[in-house]
């Protein structure tokens, strides 16, 4: 099932993201099950939300991957999606 992701990063800065994003977006283009990936700065953090074809691709990608950049521990919520339309 599709479901979309959503992690309030406390404490991060938008230079931070943007240092982290650099050195994991090729890699993330890759991983099996990845659909996108879109963030914002928001006052005290950063907001990141991604569509992943299950939420057992995107744990598997957080986990090794993302959990070890980020300054606080970050439990992403996570949304089955009832319909998704691309372009």
């Amino acid at each position: 099932m599709t479901v979309l992701t959503k992690s309030v990063v406390t404490g991060m800065t938008r230079e931070q993201y943007e240092k982290t994003a650099a050195a994991l977006i090729d890699q993330l283009r890759a991983t099996p099950g990845f659909i996108a990936h879109y963030a914002w700065e928001h006052e005290g953090g950063m907001t990141v939300v991604e569509v992943w074809e299950s939420a057992e691709q995107h744990d598997d990608w957080f986990d090794n991957n993302v959990k070890p950049h980020l300054p606080v521990e970050v439990n992403p919520e996570k949304h089955e999606l009832a319909n998704k339309v691309t372009a």
